[in-house]
């Protein structure tokens, strides 16, 4: 793996945390982000499904640069890969195994964390070259699901999405995660909505201090 991908695969061993962002304007990123990184949240990724996601990408790595690690999500194919990497992306994961987007990833030195569910996917995953896959939905199976698959596949990081909130967090790090996505339950549209910035950095703290345990 190259310098890069790996110096962003350490940052997410130590962080345990990766903050998913959906569906904000981009006017909501530069407070959004502040109070993520407030709460002690140092990676973020910004989902391709949300309107203006690459300017957002692009706009955050130049403010945040050194201080916070920020990705795109809901990379479907070598193609979002291609544009999320050019916006500045410094990792790209998705909810599918798409051989294109992993590769297009490996030769860009940027991490690729594709999403699986099943051994046979995850495997998949492994065979384009990703060290690191994202098992999703987790909410459905729970920890004990992801306990389970880590027996065969203990060489595999896996970051455990879907579900995840800061009462549940620690025991997906238990049962073998690498590291957890955590979306609404910490970026809350609603609050931020409000402008109520503030939660978001308490439930920031709260999660991380319940994965650090």
């Amino acid at each position: 793996m190259y310098a890069m991908s790996l110096e962003v695969l350490q940052q997410l061993k130590k962080s345990k945390v990766i903050a998913i962002i959906r569906g904000i304007e981009p006017s909501q990123a530069q407070p959004l982000f502040e109070a993520l990184e407030s709460g002690g949240i140092t990676l973020a990724e910004v989902t391709l499904n949300t309107p203006n996601a690459l300017q957002i990408i692009q706009m955050m790595r130049k403010k945040y640069e050194g201080r916070m690690v920020i990705g795109a999500g809901t990379v479907l194919n070598a193609a979002y890969a291609d544009e999320a990497i050019r916006a500045g992306a410094q990792f790209l994961i998705s909810p599918n195994v798409d051989q294109g987007m992993i590769e297009k990833a490996l030769a860009s030195e940027v991490l690729p964390i594709p999403g699986a569910l099943t051994p046979t996917e995850i495997v998949q995953a492994m065979n384009f070259g990703a060290s690191t896959v994202k098992l999703f939905p987790c909410s459905s199976l729970g920890p004990s699901y992801l306990k389970e698959i880590k027996g065969p596949l203990n060489d595999v990081n896996l970051l455990a999405v879907g579900g995840i909130t800061k009462d549940n967090a620690a025991a997906y790090l238990e049962a073998g995660a690498f590291s957890v996505g955590v979306g609404g339950s910490l970026v809350s549209l609603s609050e931020i909505q409000r402008g109520n910035y503030k939660a978001i950095t308490t439930y920031a703290e709260q999660l991380m201090a319940a994965v650090n345990q």
